[in-house]
C-alpha cells in the first residue's frame, strides 16, 4: 500500500530532527559525535569500553553513509531538502546505519543477556531525542507481558523507524512527538 506524502514527511523531518542533535538545522558530523555522548551519558558508560567505542564508531559510520548519500553540494553539511531527496533503503541502512543501531542496542543490554530493560531502553531513547510518552508506548509494544525486549526486536525496530514506509510499525508511534 503506498504512503501518505504527509505521513513521510512527518517521518523524514521527525528523524532529520533528532539527527540534528545540535539543532542548528542541518546534520553535521559533529552531531552524530554528540548523539553519541548523550547516548553513553545516559547509560553512564565507560568511555574506554569496546561498546562505548562501537557506538562512537557505529556514528560516524552512519554519519559517513549520510553525507555519501545527501550532501550534493559537498559542504560536509545536510540539510533537510537532501536528506528528504535521498533514498532511505534497506540496503543503504544495513551498511551504514546497522552499526549504530547494533551498538546503542548493545550498549543498552547492560548485562549482555540478549535482553533490554525499560530503564535502560528509556534512558538511551530520550537520550537520543525521543519524547519519554512515545518511548514508553515503544516499549510497551515490543515488550509485551516480558517487561525486557531483545536486542533483535529493538535492533528491527530501528532499521524499520529509518527505512519503512508503512505507518504500522512499532517504530511510527516514534513519529507521533508531541508538538
Amino acid at each position: 500500500m503506498p504512503t501518505d506524502p504527509t505521513d513521510r514527511l512527518i517521518r523524514l523531518r521527525t528523524r532529520f530532527a533528532l539527527l540534528d542533535t545540535n539543532g542548528n538545522g542541518h546534520l553535521q558530523s559533529d552531531d552524530f559525535a554528540l548523539l553519541a555522548d548523550r547516548v553513553l551519558d545516559s547509560l553512564s558508560a565507560d568511555r574506554d569500553s569496546a561498546k562505548a567505542h562501537a557506538l562512537t564508531q557505529g556514528c560516524r559510520t552512519f554519519w559517513q553513509g549520510l553525507a555519501a548519500a545527501c550532501d550534493r553540494d559537498g559542504d560536509a553539511t545536510v540539510t533537510f531538502q537532501e536528506y528528504a531527496a535521498a533514498i532511505h533503503d534497506a540496503a543503504h541502512f544495513d551498511q551504514y546505519g546497522s552499526p549504530y543501531a547494533r551498538a546503542v542496542v548493545a550498549l543498552a543490554d547492560t548485562d549482555d543477556d540478549g535482553q533490554v530493560e525499560q530503564g535502560e531502553f528509556i534512558a538511551c531513547m530520550t537520550a537520543i531525542g525521543f519524547a519519554p510518552p512515545q518511548v514508553r508506548q515503544l516499549f510497551a509494544a515490543l515488550a509485551g507481558q516480558r517487561g525486557r525486549i531483545t536486542t533483535d526486536a529493538w535492533s528491527a525496530a530501528i532499521k524499520d523507524y529509518y527505512v519503512s514506509d508503512s505507518a504500522n510499525t512499532p517504530g511510527q508511534l516514534l513519529a507521533n512527538q508531541p508538538a
